[in-house]
This record gives structure tokens, C-alpha cells and sequence, in this order.
């Protein structure tokens, strides 16, 4: 508003010397100038002007609603930098521990990237037949064994694709497929014997001595044979019945088996 009612006072002062008898044309031109000099000019550039931050709030953290603790310097306060070790005799070893967790991807020799010959040294997969013999515990050994195997080889992969060596491809995949093929088979071990799991509740549900509700013993025979006339065993070996006879030679041979 102050802006305002300057302006409109020079334009009434020019408008009174215009009208004015005695105005001249060197004497007009000079009060137009003077008039224009007073008035505040506008700059020409329409870019945000840096000004003095007056908000209180700025800077305060949005999340806990807190004002900046102060600023950051980002000056270099003249401190020494640490400066890079060029001599390999002044470096510090590093000492890590031989049962630390990362080593398991890494073969027993600890290389990052083992010869051709050293990949080529493995026997051959396992067999399903092989598997059917083994309890679950050795083949839940066998599977995270093929898992550690595995991780080893991925390992290696991704060393060679860093440093090309150029070599070891084929040896790996070679490796790495007899692997794959050996958890093939354990799942197929394992299948069978879920398989054969099923089965075998399908047969006892209709089983009445094989009670399956867990409350008690799973097998309870109900029919016993109670013959009195069966053998009974001596201290000697002999195989006698009540009445004191003895049992014929195949009877005695079926018994010792």
C-alpha cells in the first residue's frame, strides 16, 4: 500500500508540472527523470532470491517433530587424512579363524578357483538302489553334504566369471550335474517310502489288532493262541510237551529257526 500512494503522488506532482505555464521542454524532461529516478525500479530476473530463512520450524524432523540440533560443518577442520599403505611389508595381517562359517564355500584346499585336474576328482553319483538301504538320517547327511557341494561349486563360478580364467567350465558343470543327479535320486528314495507310508495306514485302518489314535500301544493283537498243547522249551534245548512226549525231528528244525 506504501507503493502504492508513492506512485500515485508522482503521478500527480507530473501532472501539475505538465499543466503547468512555465514548463518548458528542457525542464519537462528533466523532472520526468527525476520522478523516474525516485521510484523504485523492478529488477529484471524472475529467479527466487536467497533470503534469510525466518521459519523457526525449518529443518525439524518430520518424523519426531523435532528442531535440528545445529548445523553441519562440511569444512575441512585442517585434520591429517590417513593415507594408503603402498608397501606390502607394512600391512596388517588379517587373522581370521579356521572354523569361522565362510569357509564352507570353499573346497579343503581354501582356493577360490581349483585346476581342472582338482575338479575332475570326484567318483559318481549315487544310485536309487543305493538310497533305499540308507535311514533317514543319512540321507538328510547326504542331501545338506550335496547342498555344501553345491554352494562350493557356485562359488568358484562366480570367481571365474570375475577373473576369466579361461578353463574349469566343463570340469564343474560335469561335477555339479553328478551332484544334482545324487538329490534326484534321494528324492526318489524318499517318495517311495511316502508312498509305501500311505499304503501301509490304508492297511491298518482296516486292521483291528493296529490301533492308530496314539493313546496307547499301535499294536494290539486281540486273538491269541492259548493251545495248551504247544512245546515248551527246557533248559536243555529239548522241546517237551505237557504229557512228557517229545517232538519229531522236523518240528525241532523249525523251531531252532
Amino acid at each position: 500500500m506504501r507503493s502504492l500512494g508513492n506512485t500515485t503522488a508522482a503521478l500527480r506532482d507530473l501532472a501539475a508540472l505538465l499543466s503547468c505555464r512555465n514548463f518548458e521542454h528542457t525542464g519537462g524532461i528533466n523532472a520526468i527523470r527525476s520522478l523516474t529516478a525516485s521510484s523504485p525500479s523492478r529488477s529484471f530476473h524472475t529467479s527466487h532470491q536467497c533470503a534469510i530463512p525466518r521459519n523457526r520450524s525449518r529443518g525439524a524432523s518430520a518424523l519426531r517433530r523435532q528442531p535440528y540440533p545445529g548445523r553441519v560443518s562440511l569444512q575441512y577442520l585442517g585434520d591429517d587424512l590417513p593415507q594408503p599403505v603402498t608397501d606390502p611389508s607394512k600391512h596388517t595381517d588379517v587373522v581370521t579363524s579356521p572354523e569361522h562359517g565362510l569357509w564352507g564355500f570353499f573346497n579343503k584346499e581354501r582356493v577360490s578357483i581349483p585346476t581342472p585336474e582338482e575338479d575332475h576328482k570326484h567318483g559318481r553319483a549315487w544310485a536309487v538302489e543305493e538310497l533305499r538301504h540308507k535311514s533317514w538320517d543319512d540321507l538328510h547327511k547326504l542331501w545338506w553334504a550335496c547342498v555344501k557341494e553345491r554352494n562350493i561349486l557356485a562359488t568358484q563360478q562366480l570367481e571365474r566369471e570375475r577373473m576369466k580364467p579361461g578353463y574349469g567350465e566343463s570340469e564343474a558343470y560335469t561335477r555339479d550335474r553328478l551332484v544334482r543327479d545324487t538329490q534326484r535320486a534321494i528324492k526318489h528314495a524318499l517318495t517311495e517310502r511316502y508312498y509305501a507310508w500311505q499304503e501301509a495306514l490304508k492297511v491298518a485302518e482296516s486292521d483291528s489288532d493296529i490301533d492308530l489314535s496314539g493313546k496307547g500301544p499301535a499294536f494290539n493283537p486281540q486273538n491269541l493262541d492259548t493251545d495248551s498243547s504247544l512245546p515248551k522249551q527246557t533248559s536243555e534245548g529239548e522241546a517237551i510237551s505237557e504229557t512228557g512226549s517229545g517232538l519229531g525231528a522236523k518240528d525241532n528244525k523249525r523251531l531252532e529257526l
